[in-house]
Order: C-alpha cells, then structure tokens, then sequence
C-alpha cells in the first residue's frame, strides 16, 4: 500500500533543481499527488552554498500545508576518500532534520569491476557510520559521462555480480545505525542512460539487501516538478518485496 514518502527532493534555490522548484511549488504539487511526509534536501557541495539553506527553510515553515514537511539536506563527498562539508556544527546551527548523501562518482576509468566496487564501498561504509547521515543516496547512479565510458553490459554484469560479503556488510551497517539505503527513482529506476536489465538486477540487488536486513528510504530526486509523484514505483517495490516496517526509514522532527 502507498503511503506516500519522499526524502530526497531538490529545488531551484542552489540551482540543483529548475526554475519550477521553489518550495511552495514543490509543496502544491506533492499535495496534489497525495504525498504525507517528504523532505527537501537540496545539494551541500560546499560551504558557499550553505547561505541558500537559509531560505529553503524560511518557505518550509512559511508555507501551510498537511504534509509533513522536513527540513534536510544532501551531501557529496568533496574528493575520492575526502569528507563531506559538514558538521556537527553545522547540523545544530542550521537544523537540519533529514541528512542523506554519499558517493556521486566511480573516482577511476578503471574497467575493473573490483576497483569500482572497492571504491563504492569504502564510500558506502563511510556514509554508513557517520551519525549525522540518515540515508546513503542511490547507490551505483553514475552520471551520463560515466556511464557511457562502459558498456551496458558491463554494467549489467556489475551490479549482478556485487560479493554476497559486501551485501551483508551493507545491509548490517545500515541496520546497525539506523541509516537507511536509498531506492531513487530518478537516479535509478527512470534513469535512461542504464539498460533496462541494470535497473532488474538492481531489483535483485535490493531484495538481497533486504533478505540481509537493510534499512531503506525512498526518494524521487525530482529536479522538475513533473518527476514528483514518482516514489509510488520505489514504494511500489517495498511492497513487492514484503519489507517490514521496521525496515523502513521514517524521520522524526527535531
């Protein structure tokens, strides 16, 4: 059954989403989808962006509404094996109340599938463990470029081929600490530059996490208004799956 959760959304205030994304436009058209708890979590690169935030959350709080609206944040590491610009500092200070993030590159041209998945997990484990994150973002997204420097079937074969040990790591480390493993929609599963067999495999890859005890959230990762409403297909698959509420990450206001 939908119950209609979103916690990854960007807007138009870091110039991550387009000029539709304004907050009260975002917030108008989750409740024409039917929507009940959601977050918008724009992109913290840097430390220049973080002024924006400032404004997101002045039209969180000034825009009525009955949907469960909660204030948070994205995260990208600055480097490969590099930090996140972010404390515990900046948590207090600005309140931010649904923080996810992670890794958004391979970091190497390598076509070693074993270099790739080194990387991603070292990146996965570091997300993972750290208190502040709630939730690791769309696990194997790669920007087109990247993509395309492979062939799909290399692709295919990696995520299909992912170490049953990684799996249970994960899936334990995100039980663990109650960090919950993202299903993106639009990063993942209406992502065109993947084959259509990328995104079944990826379908065997969560059920794997899952039969491990993974912990998961759902976010569309709309830039344009037209990709809110989406979630229903990652909801859609927890359902399929017959994941437990208790594997299901639901925030809790600060």
């Amino acid at each position: 059954m939908r119950t209609g959760m979103d916690y990854h959304i960007h807007t138009y205030y870091q110039r991550c989403g387009n000029e539709t994304m304004t907050v009260p436009n975002v917030i108008r058209k989750l409740e024409e989808c039917g929507l009940t708890s959601v977050a918008i979590t724009d992109h913290l690169n840097h430390l220049g962006q973080l002024e924006a935030f400032k404004y997101i959350k002045r039209d969180i709080e000034d825009t009525k509404t009955d949907i469960d609206v909660f204030f948070g944040v994205e995260l990208n590491f600055q480097a490969c094996d590099g930090e996140f610009a972010y404390s515990q500092e900046i948590h207090d200070e600005y309140g931010f109340e649904v923080v996810i993030g992670g890794i958004h590159s391979t970091y190497t041209d390598s076509q070693d599938m074993a270099e790739v998945l080194d990387i991603q997990h070292r990146h996965f484990m570091k997300t993972m463990e750290n208190p502040l994150l709630d939730a690791l973002v769309h696990p194997f997204w790669f920007g087109r470029g990247e993509v395309d420097a492979r062939s799909p079937e290399w692709w295919e074969t990696l995520i299909e081929t992912i170490p049953d040990d990684y799996i249970q790591t994960w899936a334990e480390t995100s039980a663990k600490n109650r960090c919950a493993i993202e299903l993106n929609v639009a990063a993942i599963f209406y992502y065109d530059a993947m084959s259509p067999k990328f995104r079944d495999n990826y379908v065997d890859f969560v059920e794997r996490l899952q039969k491990a005890g993974a912990i998961f959230s759902v976010g569309s990762d709309a830039h344009d208004i037209s990709q809110l409403g989406r979630t229903d297909y990652a909801e859609g698959l927890l359902d399929a799956l017959r994941v437990p509420e208790a594997q299901i990450f639901r925030p809790a206001h600060r």
